[in-house]
């Protein structure tokens, strides 16, 4: 090799030295990317909150919505519990005379359970717009965990009391304790069997969902 291509071949070397990455230019560059990755996760956290909590609203108003249709489809009472802090219970009656017994069996049987930790809490929220009432996580008649003869919807879509068959708004509250940003609500007017949702806007007060 002459002394002109021994220039030209160091040459060529020293290029390729230069064009590639050193080990801490790479690592730098790992880092940024994991740095900007975890800011992303930590940013778009609450909002992947709010959607799982908005699922759980909705999953509520979908089951009183097919209560109150199961009533109206089938001309049958179908009656709604709250048998757990965290789950609803449909059940439709096979008779069109509600609290007869054994005369009057409970035909369809369908419940809702909550994701943990979503429950039926109402955490220092104050009522709704509707004002249904708020002494408890479940308040319909103005009475806590509803009247001693149930809610149950009838044939026109009605909610009624079970026992005097008038009637009834209802509240239920529900989020993750101790989170009022993730505070939500459902309310039922009693006359027309309307659901509606509401959010917490996490400074104690209510807008429509």
């Amino acid at each position: 090799m002459n002394k002109s291509e021994g220039t030209f071949e160091a040459a060529r070397r020293g290029r390729n030295r230069e064009a590639g990455f050193s080990m801490i230019e790479l690592m730098v560059s790992i880092m940024i990317i994991l740095i900007v990755s975890a800011i992303a996760v930590i940013s778009i956290r609450p909002q992947m909150e709010q959607a799982r909590v908005d699922a759980e609203m909705r999953s509520v108003i979908a089951a009183l919505r097919e209560a109150r249709e199961l009533a109206i489809t089938n001309r049958r009472y179908v009656k709604i519990s709250f048998p757990a802090n965290n789950r609803i219970q449909v059940q439709q009656m096979n008779t069109l005379t509600p609290g007869a017994g054994g005369l009057n069996p409970v035909i369809n049987n369908l419940s809702l359970t909550l994701a943990p930790p979503m429950v039926f809490n109402l955490d220092g929220m104050p009522d709704t717009p509707d004002a249904y009432g708020n002494g408890g996580p479940l308040v319909f008649e103005g009475i806590v965990n509803g009247p001693v003869g149930g809610m149950i919807f009838q044939s026109d879509g009605e909610l009624l009391d079970g026992v005097t068959f008038l009637p009834i708004n209802g509240s239920i509250f529900m989020g993750y304790p101790g989170r009022s940003s993730t505070a939500r609500a459902v309310t039922i007017l009693g006359t027309t069997g309307r659901v509606r949702g509401w959010k917490s806007n996490g400074a104690n007060a209510w807008y429509q969902f």
